[in-house]
């Protein structure tokens, strides 16, 4: 099966990277640095969409360009026989990487490719909501507004990620894995970008949206670190089947590298009217006491590190006429906490596993999930021994020179 790019109606060959390399060499053209991901597609989890760089022909370019978003991509390596279809995908732009006349169909073009991750956040414009969510009355700290509630009661995470997911038409709601320990509070986002604040909304409580773009419905939601039974049995059958070609290892153990305490802050709230006291000078005063921090050690396997981190949380912690916080609050807060730090290592840990960076030959049905956080899958010839398509997973950082605003961890 070649390696194909269009819709349903009309497929087109990819053009074969060393082409248009070549012609610049020869003519002495300087280099694209882009011209370097040609013919290959970076799929990282959760928050960055999916970015791909083909190489068409203008003729071939003119047939199928569009605004369309049900692209298909075919990668398939000759060499030993595997090829992933992906789906759902959308043209950015293109770039002509040679020179000639205006329009010349023999033109060799670099195409920019996206999902709907996309489309619904980059750097040109990005999906707005007006939602509320259990947005606390600052008179009344024990009750809500009522047009943020979900018909007359406070919004689960569960109930709030789906309304969310939605408005921005991922398609069907998956469900959460597990329910958090809290209902959230005070999400007010009156015309904030969509797409970031539901990463926001599921990295909160340890979670991220996973991706397939080899299927129809691409998106699912994962806690970070969880087990990964799919990608256990994939890591087993390409190490036997000898196509493990890289394996870029850390031994992720060190102070430098984890702390050995965790804070995570709770905002306070007054239990009866204002939220903030503006005359008293003593300990009940709210500017000088705003926050309610409860530590928390690293779990037993990062015992002897001796770092801190802090975080906050959106629960609010009420605090009576004398200062105090409630007890009954205290205690939710404290299951909080416990339940926020652990997530917070599973997703910088992956549950103790560290960094991974790993090279397959081939192409291979890895995804993003709980273990991976970035595949990439592309078309290698930069020397004669490594011709064809290579499969490269990630967890921890992104590829700096696709993803630079990525979070390095």
């Amino acid at each position: 099966m070649p390696n194909t790019f269009g819709t349903t109606k009309t497929q087109v060959k990819l053009i074969d990277p060393r082409d248009a390399r070549r012609y610049r060499q020869r003519f002495r053209r300087d280099m694209i640095p882009q011209l370097e991901l040609a013919n290959s597609l970076y799929c990282p989890l959760g928050r960055f969409p999916t970015r791909g760089w083909i190489l068409l022909t203008r003729g071939d370019y003119d047939l199928v360009r569009g605004y369309g978003t049900n692209y298909t991509l075919n990668f398939a390596d000759v060499l030993d026989g595997t090829n992933l279809t992906f789906q759902n995908l959308s043209i950015v732009q293109a770039k002509c990487v040679t020179t000639g006349i205006i329009d010349d169909p023999a033109a060799i073009y670099l195409v920019e490719l996206t999902d709907l991750r996309g489309i619904l956040w980059n750097q040109w414009f990005q999906f707005p909501v007006e939602s509320y969510y259990n947005v606390l009355s600052p008179a009344y700290p024990d009750l809500h507004y009522a047009d943020s509630l979900n018909a007359g009661s406070p919004f689960s995470w569960q109930t709030m990620v789906a309304d969310m997911w939605s408005l921005l038409g991922l398609g069907s709601f998956p469900g959460l894995p597990s329910a958090p320990a809290s209902i959230p509070t005070n999400w007010n986002l009156p015309g904030v970008h969509g797409w970031p604040r539901l990463c926001d909304m599921l990295y909160h409580v340890g979670m991220s949206v996973s991706v397939d773009p080899t299927s129809l419905t691409p998106y699912g939601i994962v806690e970070n670190g969880d087990d990964d039974a799919n990608f256990d049995a994939l890591t087993a059958k390409y190490l036997k089947a000898n196509k493990l070609e890289d394996d870029l290892n850390w031994i992720d153990i060190g102070s430098g590298r984890v702390p050995g305490i965790v804070i995570v802050y709770f905002r306070r709230v007054n239990q009866y009217y204002g939220t903030e006291e503006t005359i008293r000078r003593d300990s009940g005063q709210w500017a000088t006491n705003s926050v309610y921090p409860i530590a928390v050690a690293a779990p037993s396997s990062f015992a002897g590190a001796v770092g801190t981190h802090g975080m906050f949380d959106d629960y609010p912690i009420r605090f009576d006429v004398d200062g105090n916080p409630l007890a009954a609050d205290v205690i939710e807060a404290t299951a909080i906490a416990t339940e926020r730090v652990q997530q917070y290592f599973d997703d910088i840990y992956s549950r103790t596993s560290g960094y991974l960076n790993r090279t397959y030959t081939g192409i291979l049905p890895f995804f993003p999930g709980s273990q991976i956080d970035g595949v990439c899958w592309r078309q290698d010839f930069r020397d004669q021994d490594r011709e064809g398509f290579r499969t490269q997973i990630l967890r921890g950082p992104l590829w700096p020179e696709v993803y630079p605003d990525a979070p390095k961890h």
